[in-house]
């Protein structure tokens, strides 16, 4: 997966609920410099921290996975 588009999906999602930051960190329990880290498209996130920040978003990774590769 592309980290880069990875960090736009989460920081768009992110937005469009309304959550800032902080926000996103307390609901997936993901620190927050990682989130940020995410959101730049840097860093090699853990599949664990992937997927609890998936589910803080109530994002699909099969859903992810398929944008990622039209990209």
């Amino acid at each position: 997966m592309d980290l880069i588009v990875f960090g736009q999906i989460v920081r768009e999602k992110r937005n469009a609920i309304g959550l800032k930051q902080e926000e996103l960190s307390q609901r997936s329990g993901v620190a927050i410099k990682t989130i940020h880290s995410i959101e730049l498209g840097k860093g090699n996130p853990a599949i664990k921290t992937i997927l609890r920040i998936f589910d803080a978003l109530s994002l699909d990774l099969l859903i992810v996975a398929g944008k990622n590769a039209k990209k």
